[in-house]
């Protein structure tokens, strides 16, 4: 698996929406084993880069074929599918 690490930039405090936050680290993609190293993961990346949640761009879980199979939420929480519904379920680990 794999889970993508990305900011964007805050329109509400100025920033350029379709850019990384400045002075973030570069958007990535990083090998996870479980879920639960993806959440770890996200809220490293978040909390390294001082990022609000309207900065937080990443969290979508790639299985090995590149097929979006969960998603992590600014929260750390970790989530089936592609996005949140008010039907999604939350995977717990």
């Amino acid at each position: 698996m794999k889970v993508k690490l990305a900011s964007l930039g805050n329109p509400d405090f100025g920033q350029h929406p379709d850019l990384p936050m400045y002075g973030c680290e570069p958007n990535k993609m990083v090998k996870v084993k479980t879920f639960k190293e993806a959440s770890e993961a996200c809220i490293k990346f978040i909390m390294d880069n001082d990022l609000g949640s309207g900065n937080w761009f990443g969290g979508e879980i790639y299985d090995d074929k590149g097929k979006i199979i969960a998603h992590v939420s600014y929260n750390g929480r970790v989530w089936e599918g592609k996005s949140w519904t008010s039907k999604t379920k939350e995977i717990k680990f």
